[in-house]
């Protein structure tokens, strides 16, 4: 019995080591060589690159290595960013990469790509049903405006209380703003409320603020609108490996928002997301830099009411010439008293972006269809096309004359 047992155990050893062995020479067959790709073949891209910039820089390695471009204009979305961060990838890897994680496909042809979105088949159907002429639009309507912190802060500007186009201020007329702005020269404590318009004029006036930009923009209900003013930088950058690495940046005044349209008639609101910022990008030695201040909020508005977003700061470097009055400004030429009398010098300027938005809902495409027609001449045209009518079946029920005669002349022969 002994030897037996042991003969067993032999051959279940022996059999597993020839399970062993097998797999081993599978995984061999199937594993092959990994291929090393060429530097020139190697992409890097930043997260928020836009996706359009990505495909236009993997369409210029698709051409170079396959002889074919990346071809992306029946999908939209391109402005958005890529959101996915790639390092030193094989460029095709990396285009499919790209695609997959913006629910993206490509359709290889013989002389391209052909971009195509994953679920395309299954959104065109219900988009009839989601679009027709009833869908609301908001008009957006923003002011852009930069003063001096200072004088807002002298002159007491609660911007929280701004309403129905009105600010609340709380200063006293002894100090030198109040005296500038107000034209009033007691000192005592001055409160109450002004029109913002004409307090934007009384700094742009006095060189104390100016107004940016008035820009406005149509936004489909539950949709979102962009509005900026600014710069787009794109750096070309190069990692430890040598391989070449796209990052786009985007800096200045960005305002967001998406309105959503509720109620019908006279209890409709807007419900309106709002993101705004402001940014400096500033390239230097080691990379850049961007200063960014921002601001998010959610609010309730009525047709046609306004709102205000403000705390946006920033400074500006000015560069100063202080010392004796005229002798400062001598030029250098006069015996150099300009450098004995003057000097320069660096100030910092605080100022503050006060952003107001406006939110405005633009009748449908029915009832401006409506709106265009003249309800005289309608009701004209329709009449003279109701008498016209009459006219032809009068003339298609009338009984010729010469039938007539002929019909009456046969029955007095009878």
């Amino acid at each position: 019995m002994n030897w037996l047992q042991h003969d067993n155990l032999g051959k279940a050893a022996l059999l597993s080591w020839l399970c062993v062995l097998t797999a081993t020479a599978l995984f061999a067959q199937t594993d092959g060589p990994i291929r090393a790709y060429r530097p020139d073949e190697l992409v890097s891209f930043h997260r928020d690159v836009r996706l359009g910039t990505a495909l236009e820089i993997l369409s210029t390695f698709a051409q170079a290595n396959e002889g074919r471009i990346i071809i992306y204009t029946s999908v939209g979305g391109m402005q958005k960013s890529i959101g996915v961060a790639v390092e030193n990838m094989y460029w095709k890897r990396a285009l499919e990469y790209i695609l997959r994680s913006n629910m993206l496909k490509y359709a290889l042809h013989p002389k391209f790509y052909q971009v195509e979105s994953l679920t395309e088949t299954k959104q065109e159907a219900p988009r009839e049903g989601i679009i027709d002429l009833n869908t609301r639009e908001v008009e957006i309507n923003a002011v852009f405006f930069q003063a001096d912190y200072e004088a807002i802060y002298e002159l007491g500007i609660d911007w929280s209380t701004f309403k129905n186009g009105t600010v609340g201020i709380r200063t006293f007329g002894g100090s030198n703003v109040a005296q500038e702005f107000l034209r009033v020269s007691s000192s005592r404590q001055i409160s109450g409320t002004v029109r913002v318009d004409a307090l934007l004029k009384a700094f742009e006036s006095r060189n104390r603020g100016e107004v940016i930009a008035r820009p406005h923009v149509r936004v489909m209900d539950g949709e979102q609108g962009k509005i900026k003013v600014g710069k787009n930088f794109f750096l070309t950058l190069q990692d430890f490996a040598g391989n070449t690495r796209f990052t786009e940046y985007e800096s200045g005044i960005i305002l967001t928002v998406t309105p959503e349209v509720y109620g019908e008639n006279d209890s409709t609101f807007i419900y309106l997301d709002i993101a705004a910022e402001r940014s400096d990008v500033v390239p230097d030695a080691i990379g850049v830099t961007k200063d960014v201040t921002e601001s998010t909020t959610r609010v309730l508005l009525r047709d046609g009411e306004e709102t205000v977003i403000a705390g946006l700061f920033n400074y500006e470097i000015q560069n100063l010439r202080k010392g004796v009055p005229i002798l400062k400004d001598l030029p250098a030429w006069f015996f150099g008293l300009k450098y004995l009398f003057g000097y320069e010098s660096k100030g910092y300027t605080k100022k503050e972006l006060v952003i107001f938005i406006r939110a405005k809902i633009v009748p449908s495409l029915t009832t401006r269809r409506l709106e265009r027609v003249n309800v005289p001449e309608y009701l004209g045209s329709q009449r003279r096309d109701f008498n016209r009518y009459i006219q032809e079946s009068k003339k298609t029920r009338r009984v010729p004359k010469s039938s007539s005669r002929r019909r009456s002349g046969t029955t007095r022969k009878n």
